[in-house]
């Protein structure tokens, strides 16, 4: 059995976290009213051993064990003729990879959807988000597991939804491309420039309406790209991995909302084969 030396371990932790808790929740897509504050508080715990490299499990030791947490702040508002809903997410939290401990606050990002069709009557709608976020999380190049990515990536996602009867079907696709990250660790140990290729993603949410204030969904989540190069030489460590998962929400109240949900890859091409659950604390005034 083949095992992954210091470098191989960074570079499998880079492809990791950044993607950890950046999904869509099921019905995220549907726009509240202009004038609407939703704020939630997101928390996902993820494990996982089993080390992928080409489609071939090649350890199982990779013991990985994270907790992420996330602040998102949600205002809907008009933009002439359109729905848009600038917002802020803030993740934070703690992960530990092969024994190797890091915690603290990730990268900010800022986005907006515009709906550019919102046929509420029918039930259908289109929109277009983009994405900006900064390298403002923790990062050490020395260290194996970081939160921060220290580089700039700007995501843009397509999504259409429509809903029969009780049942809604969201659809959605996106690139995210990645600038250069200039103090990445060499396989020296030196200071190196990482390049990424973009990432490509697509999910899918299937959701069922069982009483007004309770949903059940079926999530499925695609990943591909993000190949690195490490000061010009490529890796070889892409992603290429099917997610699937359950989510089930239910309104406590006219203002407050419990989601939770379960998630487990169904196939690794490179890095860590993940398992987690999780949970969301919305609120809407």
């Amino acid at each position: 059995m083949q095992h992954p030396t210091r470098i191989v371990w960074t570079l499998i932790a880079v492809l990791l976290l950044p993607r950890l808790a950046m999904a869509n929740s099921p019905r995220d897509y549907i726009p509240l009213d202009p004038g609407t504050v939703f704020m939630a508080l997101y928390y996902d715990h993820y494990f996982g051993h089993d080390l992928y490299s080409k489609g071939k499990r090649i350890s199982g030791g990779a013991d990985l064990y994270s907790n992420v947490g996330i602040f998102r702040g949600v205002y809907y508002t008009t933009l002439g003729p359109f729905t848009i809903d600038p917002q802020v997410i803030f993740p934070f939290g703690n992960a530990n990879l092969t024994n190797h401990d890091s915690g603290g606050v990730g990268d900010l990002t800022v986005a907006s959807t515009i709906w550019l069709l919102n046929d509420k009557a029918n039930k259908f709608f289109f929109a277009y988000t983009p994405f900006l976020t900064a390298p403002t999380g923790q990062y050490d190049r020395d260290s194996i597991v970081n939160f921060g990515t220290n580089r700039w990536t700007t995501k843009h996602e397509l999504c259409v939804g429509k809903g029969f009867g009780n049942f809604w079907l969201e659809l959605s696709g996106y690139v995210q491309f990645n600038f250069d990250n200039t103090n990445a660790l060499g396989i020296y140990n030196n200071r190196v420039t990482s390049a990424q290729d973009p990432y490509f993603g697509a999910e899918g949410h299937l959701s069922y309406s069982f009483t007004p204030a309770f949903f059940g969904s079926f999530d499925y989540i695609y990943l591909y790209g993000g190949e690195t190069k490490l000061d010009g030489v490529r890796q070889k460590d892409w992603a290429d991995t099917h997610t699937v998962g359950l989510s089930f929400a239910y309104m406590l109240n006219p203002h407050t909302q419990i989601m939770i949900n379960g998630k487990t890859d169904a196939g690794v091409v490179n890095g860590i084969m993940k398992h987690s659950f999780g949970a969301r604390l919305g609120f809407v005034f």
